[in-house]
Formats: structure tokens, sequence, C-alpha cells
């Protein structure tokens, strides 16, 4: 145990059987939960992060380079009251992995669900971007916006005594955020009706300079879900998507509807439906969808979408990914590719789909707790899964270049036969390719001793010392030094 930087042998935990892991860069795992399940992955220099382990029916191969971006929650639990849990014991919030499901960064959060989770630009930089709040419930949330240093610069919020809502936020090149919202509000036909809500607010000040309001464009006869829910209103639209469009007008989808709406940015009038009841396009039979999520316009002028085709848990259909194109002049809908999951699977919320840049695509099966990767012929890159039942209500492949201000994070502990081990990680850092301890007299005679390769989110470096002062330092591919852990004395 390390007090105030200095290590008692009093205080030492023996951790049987450590010396098996003598072999430099050794990590060893602690896995909370149920017996026989790793559900939850426990760090010793980190003891406080506890992330969701992720399992592989397709381990990684051919993979396109970055990071896959994720954000683990408890669905069941988020649809119930909501109990705060310490960030300590949380295994829910922003994560990012590496191809073997070794966190790169998590940041827990016990009192609100982040969703999500993706890079976005910002003031002509590349920011983290999530949704923090409420999963269902009036009281809604906010957007968090963080520089690479894992600070946040921006938080956006709905204006007009509005209340944000987990679904998209989009931000703007004219430093704007098109957002989400959902409110209730009473009409002759349904006491409570449930609207979807575009806003378009300056982040810099919060002023709403665009709202587009479903119930004035969007009647109930075009919904699907007209009945009465569980929560006594009508969730006739239900606004999951934003995207702008390469003519700077929006594109909007509707769950509930089963519609992609083409909305004038400055009117609000509806230029044309794809979908629905209301379709002004012909679909073709292979390019239909229902219930989907997650609508965007590509380069090509060809959309994407997720296609979930089920809406209920019970659901037995098959959700997919498709790229359609459209013929404005025969307006007609037809098939450019379908994403098929590995093995079958129904996706009845969430969702998402992200065209890489060499053709492939990254994607995210929302309710399945999911995601995989496929390539532009279809073959499987990687397919992945939360061990313990959580869900992501998206997932994307990004690469992340991010250094944290503080220092990387060390524990000591003593092995079996006496000798120690030094356990050391840095949340977040992207360039540690090696870790260098530096051991000595005290602090100012510190000298390299050993260099070892960076195995995962924590690695495990035997100390060849018993005493004196160690402290270990994060290096780049290059060797160039990043940061160093604060020195440890051992006594």
């Amino acid at each position: 145990m390390i007090e105030g930087g200095r290590v008692t042998r009093g205080r030492f935990v023996a951790l049987a059987g450590a010396a098996g892991a003598g072999l430099l860069g050794a990590r060893v795992p602690r896995a909370f939960g149920a017996p026989g399940t790793a559900a939850v992955q426990g760090y010793v220099s980190r003891p406080d992060l506890k992330p969701p382990v992720i399992s592989f029916d397709f381990a990684a191969d051919g993979t396109s380079p970055g990071s896959i971006f994720l954000a683990p929650f408890d669905i069941k639990a988020a649809q119930g009251a909501y109990q705060t849990t310490p960030n300590s014991e949380s295994h829910s919030g922003p994560l990012v992995v590496d191809d073997r499901g070794e966190p790169v960064w998590f940041l827990p959060l016990g009192s609100t669900t982040a969703m999500d989770v993706r890079l976005q630009r910002y003031a002509g930089r590349t920011v983290l971007t999530w949704y923090e709040g409420t999963v269902l419930g009036a009281e809604g949330g906010s957007w968090v916006v963080f520089d690479p240093t894992y600070h946040e610069v921006a938080r956006v919020k709905a204006g007009r005594g509005r209340h944000g809502d987990l679904h998209d936020l989009q931000l703007t090149p004219e430093g704007t955020a098109l957002i989400t919202i959902y409110r209730e509000i009473a009409t002759p036909a349904v006491p409570r009706l449930v609207t979807g809500i575009v806003q378009e607010v300056e982040v810099a000040t919060g002023r709403v300079v665009f709202e587009w309001r479903s119930n004035e464009h969007v009647g109930l006869d075009e919904s699907f879900m007209p009945q009465v829910t569980q929560q006594g209103n009508v969730d006739y639209f239900h606004l999951n998507s934003i995207d702008v469009d390469s003519d700077g007008d929006l594109l909007v989808s509707a769950r509930n509807t089963s519609a992609v709406y083409k909305v004038d940015r400055k009117k609000g009038t509806v230029l044309w439906r794809l979908g629905g009841k209301k379709s002004d396009f012909a679909v073709d039979p292979a390019a239909s969808f229902a219930y989907q999520h997650d609508v965007r316009r590509l380069p090509d002028g060809t959309i994407t979408i997720f296609d979930n085709n089920a809406a209920f848990p019970t659901a037995q259909t098959l959700s997919r990914g498709l790229r359609i194109a459209l013929d404005m002049t025969r307006k007609r809908a037809s098939l450019v590719d379908e994403y098929i999951a590995p093995t079958p699977r129904t996706t009845w919320a969430m969702g998402n789909v992200q065209l890489l840049e060499d053709g492939g695509v990254f994607i995210g099966w929302g309710t399945d707790g999911s995601f995989s990767e496929l390539g532009p012929d279809g073959s499987v890159r990687i397919d992945g899964r939360f061990a313990d039942g959580s869900v992501s209500y998206r997932a994307f492949r990004f690469a992340l270049d991010a250094r944290p201000r503080g220092r990387p994070a060390t524990e000591v502990l003593r092995n079996a036969d006496g000798s120690y081990t030094v356990y050391v990680s840095w949340n977040g850092a992207t360039q540690v390719a090696k870790w260098q301890l530096v051991a000595g007299a005290s602090a100012a005679a510190m000298r390299p001793v050993a260099t070892v390769l960076r195995t995962g989110f924590e690695t495990a470096i035997p100390l060849p010392v018993r005493n004196g002062t160690i402290a270990v330092v994060a290096l780049d591919a290059h060797g160039r030094q990043l940061r160093a852990a604060a020195p440890t004395v051992l006594q």
C-alpha cells in the first residue's frame, strides 16, 4: 500500500501467485461479478475503475486503425428508478477500448448515464462528446464536450426551457449544435402527445437559432405506434437522429413512423419523406426499413441507415445496416449494400452504422450489447459484446490521440516469495508504447533499470530492488519520455 508516496512493509498487500506473473509486462487482472463470469475488470493501480469485460466471437483480424468507442450501461436498471452508485463502483460510463477489449480510457459514472460517445470537431479541433443524464424520464440531460486532455471545454443544454434528450448531438462548423428534445404536449385528440423537437443552439452562448417541432409537420396518422405507453403518453414520433444534408438542410429520423424527413433548415418545411406511410419515394423491397436509427448522408450522396426492423424486446425479426441510393428524378430508393451481423441478431432499440475510410463498416447493435466491423466484401473483422449484458446506444471506431493532464498511476504489491511488483496504468493515454522503470537510493539518484512493453491498460513490472526509491516513466514508440509517475520510497 502506498501512503504519501511511501511503501511500508506493514501495509504491503500479499498477492498469492503474483510471483508467477514475473514475466516482464505481465498483467494480473481481477474479475468481479457472479461466479463463473468475468463481468467487470479491476486493476491494481486503479481499483476505482471497473469497466465491463468484452468478449469476442470473432477476434480482431484486419481491422481499421483506431479504438472502439462505447458507453456501457445496464438497460434494465435504466428503465427503473435511478439509484446513485459511487463512481468507483460503477461499471457504466464513456469507454474507449482497443481491439483486444483492453480499456484505453474509462470514465465511470454512478449517478447519470452516458450515451453516444464519439469524436467530433469543435472550434477547429477534435473533441470527445457524449450525452450525460437520464435514459428515460422528463428531467433529461446535457451534452459534454471534452478536449484531448479529458477536460470539459463546453456543455450543451437545450434552450427555451426544454429538456435535452439522449438521442443525438451533431456539432457543426458554424459553432452550433443540433440536438434532440422530447416534450409532452396536450392536443384535442391526445392529452399527452410526445413530440420530437430539433434545436440548433450556439455552443458558446446557448442561444437557440432554429427549432423544429414534429407535431407541426407530422400527424398522428403517420405513426405505427399510436397507442398509449406504460407511461400514459403517446410516443408517436420518437426522434432519434439528425444529420446535416449535403445542401445544408436536415435529415431527421423518426423511429415510430419508420420514416426519414428532409427538413428545410430555415423554414422547417418537410421537403420529402423516405419510408413510412406517406413516402415520397418508391422504396425497393430490398431497401425497405422499419423502426430505424442513425440516418446519415455520405459524401457520394448515398444514405446509411441502421434498420432495426423491430420495436419490441420480444421481436424475432433480424436487424441490419443499410446503404441506399435516392433517385431524385424517378423518386425511387434502391439498395446499394446491406450489412449483416456475423450471427443473426435482433436490435429492438438503438444501434448505428459508421462507414469507414476503406469502405468497411463499424456497426453498433444497440440493445443486443454487441458491435461488429465488416470489410467492404462483408468479411468479419471483429465481433464483440459486453460479457455482463451491458448495452451501448451506439458504437464507433475512431483514431484517438489524447494525453491526460495527470500522472500515471502505480501500486506496489509484495509477492509470495518476498519480491515486489509495481503495477502501472495511465487512464486515457494513447501514445504509451513502453514503460521505463527507474530506481535509486533517492529520487535524485534514480536511473533506468528496466524497460518493458505496455501490455494493456495495466502493466506489471517486477522490481529488481527491495529498497530505495522507484518510479515508472511512460515512453512513446520512439522512446521519448511522456510523463513519470510519482516516486515511491521502498522501506
